[in-house]
């Protein structure tokens, strides 16, 4: 379960646009950071607050 919300949460990421015009204020480049803190053992990162991760990714997915 952790590997495939991992998985769209990368997927999510590679669909982010990249702002090169506000990188003190990049929205992608802090989804990003935060995704990476969050999976610092990539898909072998135990997951918790499975709802919650869910949620959040669907909020930043309709950002997109």
């Amino acid at each position: 379960m952790a590997a495939s919300r991992y998985r769209r949460f990368l997927r999510l990421c590679e669909e982010w646009p990249v702002e090169n015009s506000r990188q003190q204020r990049d929205l992608g480049l802090v989804l990003r950071q935060r995704v990476a803190q969050a999976f610092r053992e990539g898909e072998n990162t135990p997951v918790r607050g499975g709802r919650a991760a869910g949620r959040a990714r669907g909020a930043a997915r309709r950002w997109l």
